[in-house]
């Protein structure tokens, strides 16, 4: 947490904002052109989600690399490589880190999920269809899942890819 000492219009106020790494979410479909999602527990909802693969970069890791890493810890499924899709603040009011966003086609089954120990991550796989309709309708609720899989449902439609 950083405390900032800041005066609006003469008035002097103390603002906090966190300070976090970076972080990526990574949409991900399989050869057979299913999405590739994860159910997982969320503490600030203590409910269970349905969103995309994603975490924190790590020291010395680019994106690009945290994407890869995240998808196969998260899902067991593994792309040979991904697409950048943009990045965003996610909470400019109280932090100042951004994720990445990325598309990784084609992955494929290599093993379990590898997650931290305090996580309880399972695999999901939907049809393109489902999983639009998902983000509409409440059951993928989560804004960055959301964000990366409204930025990659164009690609994955268009037939040119």
């Amino acid at each position: 947490m950083d405390r900032h000492d800041v005066e609006t219009e003469g008035i002097a106020h103390t603002a906090f904002t966190m300070v976090l790494d970076d972080w990526v979410s990574v949409a991900a479909t399989t050869a057979e052109g299913e999405v590739l999602l994860v159910r997982q527990h969320r503490h600030g909802l203590d409910a269970v989600t349905i969103e995309v693969a994603g975490g924190c970069i790590d020291p010395g890791e680019t994106p690009e690399e945290a994407a890869l890493r995240e998808l196969r810890e998260e899902t067991g499924y593994a792309a040979d490589s991904v697409e950048p899709l943009g990045w965003v603040h996610p909470n400019p009011a109280i932090q100042g880190n951004r994720c990445f966003f990325f598309l990784a086609r084609g992955a494929r089954h290599v093993g379990d999920p590898s997650g931290d120990e305090h996580e309880s991550i399972e695999p999901v796989l939907m049809t393109l269809e489902d999983a639009a309709a998902a983000t509409r309708d409440g059951r993928i609720s989560h804004v960055l899942a959301v964000m990366a899989l409204d930025r990659a449902f164009p690609l994955l439609r268009d037939p040119r890819g």
